[in-house]
């Protein structure tokens, strides 16, 4: 039987998060799927932990890199060394519950041009809660994406398999051909929005994206950086503008960046400095700083 099934490669990153991470790995030895290659990447790495993720998950591979290469970075280091037809991209605060691999691959197996999937994502805290059930659609003024079910309980009603514009980066499972055409993640966005390039510049390929329905996992969100973090603040607001920069262009793009210039980027830093948030409205700044030293058009930029 194991012969029968494609192997898949698990990529998760680690970045001073032990305890979530250990609970990720316990989880996966529980998946029940036979042809599994698990990798993890020790990303940041200050104490040496590695007996502790030994323990974990018997047969870990285990990676060590004392410097931070960022999610992008920390990922592309382990799918280079992944050696799965497919590769499972997972965030370390996740857990899976038995059998939730097998429908994806089912998936991918039944269609060639399917280039990723990812399943039904639940909250870890409220493990009724929807977070994500696919995004059939991208916003082109505000440059995010419309995510499907985000906060509903869920029902069933999203237990179908369907066609979807983006996959979550919390686990997307990739079919190998997909790196070898258009490359690993893009390591200038370091955090947040990677994974939605990838699929962008998939899709300009030809590869399709889909939801998986029949599967689910837990997300607990938010562990490396903390929900109220100045860093997660730079990240996110001066990758919107990036993600867009290198996919949208045209007409498109300058009626998002009239948008993101005369209203997101004002109202995002009042509302910070009247609420004396003074890191996150200078982390705003910093992310436009970022983009005036950085105009050189990054859509052409070889950042894979």
């Amino acid at each position: 039987m194991k012969n029968q099934l494609p192997k898949v490669s698990v990529v998760s990153v680690n970045f001073r998060q032990a305890k979530a991470t250990g609970e990720m790995l316990a989880s996966l030895a529980g998946a029940g799927y036979p042809n599994l290659e698990v990798i993890l990447v020790d990303n940041g790495m200050i104490h040496d932990q590695s007996a502790f993720f030994h323990q974990k998950y018997p047969g870990l591979r285990l990676f060590v890199q004392e410097e931070n290469l960022g999610f992008a970075g920390g990922t592309n280091l382990g799918i280079r060394h992944a050696t799965g037809a497919y590769i499972l991209l997972l965030n370390n605060d996740t857990e899976t519950p038995p059998g939730f691999l097998q429908p994806m691959v089912d998936l991918m197996e039944a269609n060639p041009q399917m280039g990723t999937v990812s399943p039904k994502i639940l909250y870890f805290d409220s493990p009724y809660t929807i977070q994500y059930a696919g995004m059939p659609s991208f916003h082109p003024l505000t440059g995010r994406g419309l995510t499907r079910g985000n906060g509903e309980k869920d029902k069933g009603q999203y237990n179908e398999n369907a066609p979807t514009t983006m996959t979550h980066g919390a686990c997307m499972l990739v079919r190998r051909e997909v790196f070898d055409e258009i490359g690993l993640l893009p390591e200038m966005y370091f955090m947040y929005y990677e994974e939605l390039d990838f699929c962008a510049h998939a899709s300009q390929k030809g590869w399709q994206h889909y939801y998986c329905g029949t599967s689910h996992i837990y997300h607990k969100q938010s562990l490396s950086l903390g929900k109220g973090s100045p860093k997660k603040t730079y990240y996110l607001f001066r990758n919107r503008l990036l993600f867009m920069r290198r996919t949208q262009s045209g007409l498109r793009f300058l009626v998002f960046l009239l948008y993101f210039l005369g209203i997101a980027f004002p109202y995002h830093l009042f509302r910070h400095a009247v609420l004396r948030d003074y890191e996150h409205a200078a982390s705003i700044w910093k992310g436009m700083i970022w983009h005036i030293t950085h105009l050189k058009n990054p859509a052409h930029e070889n950042v894979y």
